[in-house]
């Protein structure tokens, strides 16, 4: 053990936890209708396998796509040498486009502000490490997704101060509860260097509300700390109320030019919306040049 560093030798990685431990008992018995039936059937684990059906009969229609050639012609070497270290530039073009026409094109991307990163775990824990370090914290609305404790916290070591929030209203956040969640950082003598949230909420599947969301950014904004918004499932919305991006409420208040607006981040990814976990393609999006 003592040829190993304190960092991998700690308990702080979460892999311990119910969720992890509940996950490694599904892999070792996992359900089956015909073959397993009293298997253990996976709760804890966002899987949409609807888009199989549409994905696959695209690729059969444009076999370019997967045999590494553009217009019959190969792209093989080109791929496979450096490339730009935020991401290939025609696929962030590609994936911007995405992300503005999941939000019904009222709001849009710069390819600029995009880094690709290898799926929403890696996104949300490189930028912790750019927003925070030992000594801080980030507030996280509660109940929120158990893997957060292993992404955010393990090797940045920052830590997280949750936001009570309650079934009584559904769950929204209050200010009361934000207040309280910072008052309760500082008496950790911890330093607050954000927010962040998911929305649409893993795992509660629910939407933030106009009002919340402009509450995140009034106390974002007086309090001059970071907000980060994990919009992962912003494609996955069928009921109302509708999803509406933090970056939509910014640019309805005209928050473009304030400080503020370089303290905003997305997080998105390929895994839900797509039902695409394995190809392990998410992004980060910041106003900030530095962070980028």
């Amino acid at each position: 053990m003592g040829l190993l560093s304190r960092k991998v030798t700690c308990n702080s990685h979460g892999q311990d936890s119910s969720y992890f431990l509940g996950w490694q008992e599904y892999e070792k018995n996992p359900y089956d209708e015909v073959k397993n039936p009293k298997g253990i059937i996976q709760m804890g684990l966002a899987e949409n396998q609807l888009c199989f059906d549409l994905l696959e009969s695209w690729l059969a229609k444009n076999p370019d796509a997967v045999s590494f050639k553009r217009e019959e012609q190969s792209i093989f070497k080109e791929l496979a040498l450096f490339q730009d270290y935020h991401g290939l530039p025609a696929f962030k073009k590609a994936l911007v486009d995405f992300m503005a026409e999941i939000r019904g094109n009222k709001v849009s991307f710069d390819t600029d502000h995009l880094v690709l990163t290898a799926g929403a775990t890696s996104a949300n824990e490189t930028l912790m490490f750019c927003l925070a370090e030992k000594g801080d914290a980030i507030l996280l609305p509660t109940p929120y997704y158990p893997g957060f404790d292993r992404d955010l916290k393990w090797r940045t070591g920052a830590e997280i101060v949750p936001i009570q929030c309650s079934s009584s209203n559904g769950f929204q956040i209050t200010e009361s509860a934000l207040e309280a969640a910072y008052q309760e950082a500082q008496r950790k003598n911890l330093r607050v260097k954000g927010v962040l949230v998911t929305n649409p909420s893993n795992p509660l599947g629910t939407t933030m509300s106009r009002n919340e969301l402009d509450l995140l950014v009034n106390f974002v904004t007086d309090k001059e700390i970071h907000l980060i918004s994990d919009e992962i499932y912003s494609g996955t919305v069928f009921s109302s109320p509708a999803f509406v991006s933090i970056m939509e409420v910014l640019k309805d208040r005209k928050l473009e030019n304030t400080q503020v607006w370089e303290r905003v981040h997305v997080v998105y990814s390929l895994s839900k919306d797509l039902g695409l976990p394995g190809f392990r393609v998410g992004a980060i999006y910041s106003n900030d040049p530095i962070v980028v």
